[in-house]
């Protein structure tokens, strides 16, 4: 039994870039066609081509995922364009490191609204599509060890991804009586423009010096790895083919060790205030 995903139809969120561009080429890669999504049709193109460039089929899927109305017309877009739906990659996300005095409610809304509420509804959007390919298909969250750090300024999005597992057990529950696999991945730290751009920002409030935090907390895992986007990748092709056949409402940690209260990583600003001492 391989991971090939020959004949799968495949959307991903948050595909132009980064972790979904990663999981969105991997999928292609094994077979599957696979809708791109994003809010960017430059991005989005970048990821198209490189899937059909090595061969593989995709289609765009462009939306913005804090409008309800916006989902749906993709969802029914892409549903049109694949003739079905086996595997939901729910990977779009943002996030913004505030402490609470400081974030704004347009803030914490927006997190929301794209960690937690899009999935909601392009998971009951796509419902329907998923229950009709019943042991063939999968559902795949792009969770967060973050989910469980409980550390100064990461509460918007700490709540928005703790709240992602929970509803992924929940939907696992719902899903489960139809075949249907439902689990999220959790990365640590990946290297990605977010990560750089959140260390940039944590390194100014801090006044450490930006490479040596980005450093030091990238590879602030037992495996001292750096992670790249196409490790997220891998479990996600793992997950969806028949090698995972038995996997479900399982969150599953990509991160070379770091887990939140291991004892192996400070937390990112106790390790920008110990720079800016040094």
């Amino acid at each position: 039994m391989d991971t090939s995903l020959n004949g799968k139809r495949a959307l991903v969120t948050g595909a132009g870039d980064g972790i979904g561009r990663a999981v969105a080429e991997a999928l292609a890669r094994e077979g599957a066609a696979v809708a791109v999504h994003g809010r960017n049709e430059a991005r989005i193109a970048a990821t198209l081509g490189a899937i059909e460039g090595a061969g593989g089929s995709a289609v765009p899927a462009l939306a913005d995922l804090t409008d309800e109305d916006a989902i749906d017309v993709m969802c029914a877009g892409v549903l049109d364009a694949l003739g079905g739906l086996d595997i939901l990659i729910n990977n779009a996300g943002i996030c913004s490191l505030q402490e609470t005095p400081d974030m704004t409610p347009e803030t914490w809304k927006s997190i929301l609204a794209t960690n937690l509420t899009a999935p909601f509804l392009i998971s009951r959007a796509l419902y329907p599509a998923l229950v009709e390919s019943g042991a063939d298909a999968s559902v795949i969250f792009i969770s967060s060890i973050a989910a469980d750090a409980h550390a100064a300024g990461w509460g918007a999005y700490a709540a928005s991804k703790n709240g992602l597992n929970a509803f992924m057990h929940c939907l696992a529950d719902e899903l489960g009586a139809h075949g249907v696999r439902v689990n999220t991945i959790a990365p640590g730290w990946v290297e990605t423009k977010m990560a750089q751009q959140l260390h940039k920002g944590m390194a100014a409030a801090a006044g450490a010096p930006y490479q040596a935090l980005y450093d030091g907390n990238m590879r602030g895992n037992m495996l001292g790895a750096l992670l790249t986007p196409d490790s997220i990748g891998d479990m996600a092709v793992f997950l969806a083919s028949a090698r995972g056949r038995f996997i479900t409402a399982q969150t599953l940690a990509v991160c070379g060790g770091c887990v939140p209260g291991s004892g192996n990583s400070e937390s990112s600003d106790a390790r920008a205030e110990a720079l800016a001492d040094s």
